[in-house]
This record gives structure tokens, sequence and C-alpha cells, in this order.
């Protein structure tokens, strides 16, 4: 394991010292969407949902949100925005696939419009 330092943009940075190079960069990419959103929404609906004051979710920014976003990438999990969709990539391959080998029959456009 190496230690790898990362520099998030406000001066935080992160050292990980017994992640993967997958997990930390995994880490990295979680803790990037985490505190662009607390950045963009604020401590104060955050607070509340779990149960203390906006001073303690300020506190907690750099360390606390560092090592949630470890244990995600320790459990392969990763932070997305909630507009975003999630899919299997073997999916997706089996989909791109079918679509290329129907394509390769495709002559012209009458035969699309055959049923």
């Amino acid at each position: 394991m190496s230690i790898v330092p990362v520099v998030w943009g406000g001066g935080l940075i992160m050292t990980t010292t017994q992640l993967s190079p997958e997990q930390a960069t995994r880490a990295r990419k979680n803790l990037h969407f985490i505190l662009q959103r607390v950045t963009s929404v604020g401590n104060a609906p955050i607070a509340p949902a779990v149960g203390c004051d906006e001073a303690t979710i300020s506190r907690m920014r750099p360390e606390k949100f560092e090592q949630f976003a470890q244990i995600l990438a320790v459990l392969d999990l990763k932070v997305v925005p909630s507009e975003m969709r999630c899919f299997n990539e073997r999916d997706i391959e089996m989909f791109i696939h079918g679509s290329k080998r129907w394509m390769e029959h495709v002559q012209g456009l009458d035969q699309l419009e055959e049923g």
C-alpha cells in the first residue's frame, strides 16, 4: 500500500495509506461529490437531519467526510448525484453488442419499416 496525497481545492489533503489505488481514486471522487453538495446546500438542512447543530457539521467536514468517503470506497460504493442513474456495465455492453449486430444486417431504411 502506498501513500497517495490528494489535494482538494479548498485546501483539504487526503492521505490514504490503507486503500488500494482504485479505492483511493474512488474515495477522492466520493469526497469531491460530498463536499460539492454540502457546499451547494449549506449546513442548515444537514444539521437537523442528523440531529446536531450547524457548527458541528462545519467542524466535521474535513476529517469525517473524508473518512466517510473512504469507507464508501472500501465498501465498493460510490457517490453520484441523485439525477444520475447507475447501470451494470455488463448489461450496457450486452445492449451495445446487440445493437451493433442488428445494424450489421440493416441494408436500408426500407428494411427498418418492415415489421
